[in-house]
């Protein structure tokens, strides 16, 4: 039996890979926070509330012809109400550019919903997503 929060996670990828954003937004509390510690040029470290991450992400998945997020390992820990994911992306921009990734990211949840987002991947490979914006 998946745990809940495993589940929430496993949707945000599949929403994510349908480019489905205003049923991904959902997922999310309204004092939710994107934090990325090692950003690419011209890319914020932290996207801060509800609101500015749906921003964000329209913009984003705006240059995305087709994107794709594949889960490769998931570690749920309800003792700390966190989920661990390492996933790979593999996308291709609009400008005909193709964009893949290795990434691990930490999950924080308050009522049930996301309210932290850790994302760490290889900034230099995305630095090709953030010049196509």
């Amino acid at each position: 039996m998946q745990k809940p929060h495993t589940e929430l996670v496993r949707n945000f990828y599949k929403l994510l890979s349908e480019k489905n954003i205003p049923e991904w937004i959902q997922l999310w509390h309204d004092e939710g926070k994107i934090i990325v510690p090692y950003p690419a040029d011209g890319f914020a470290p932290l996207i801060d509330g509800k609101t500015a991450i749906h921003t964000a992400f329209n913009g984003l998945f705006d240059n995305f012809e087709r994107f794709d997020s594949n889960i490769t390992g998931i570690y749920d820990d309800p003792d700390t109400n966190a989920v661990c994911v390492e996933y790979k992306n593999d996308a291709l921009l609009k400008n005909g550019t193709p964009y893949t990734n290795d990434n691990i990211a930490v999950f924080i949840f308050r009522d049930g919903l996301i309210s932290e987002y850790h994302d760490y991947f290889d900034p230099r490979r995305f630095q090709t997503v953030v010049d196509a914006l």
